[in-house]
């Protein structure tokens, strides 16, 4: 009798121990949970962003920094526009930091009717002035 109630608590336990496992279809998550960033190896943050207001004021930003207290990182943000087959820059700024702090640009511009996005480009830089990682990011486009 013993073994049959210990053989029917198992049974039980198990039964009610399963844990439910879905598949995914393959399909992207429309829900977005959190926003996935790229790793880099000398470059610690880059990101980039637009908005057009009503008026037609373009907002660029970009920011970036390295990992490293002695490296300097260069950003560099394009403003580009969509024309026929490609983009073109139609305005670009700078700005450097030393170490980790971040540079920043937050620039406005201008702009009429058309198709935008902002292209954040971020350099780091070793202390012998030598080039060790260069990637670029681009913003949503926005439609004005």
């Amino acid at each position: 009798m013993k073994k049959i109630i210990c053989i029917w608590l198992l049974v039980l336990m198990a039964g009610f121990s399963t844990v439910p496992a879905y598949a995914a279809d393959g399909t992207e998550n429309s829900g977005a949970q959190g926003v996935i960033t790229p790793r880099f190896t000398y470059i610690s943050l880059l990101s980039s962003g637009l908005t057009i207001n009503s008026s037609g004021k373009a907002t660029c930003v970009g920011l970036a920094s390295a990992y490293d207290s002695s490296h300097t990182t260069i950003l560099t943000v394009d403003l580009q526009k969509f024309a026929g087959s490609g983009w073109s820059t139609i305005k670009s700024w700078s700005a450097s930091s030393n170490g980790t702090s971040v540079a920043v640009v937050e620039k406005d511009y201008y702009v009429v009717y058309g198709t935008y996005r902002v292209c954040a480009t971020a350099e780091v830089y070793n202390a012998s002035n030598i080039l060790l990682e260069r990637k670029s990011l681009y913003s949503d486009t926005v439609i004005y």
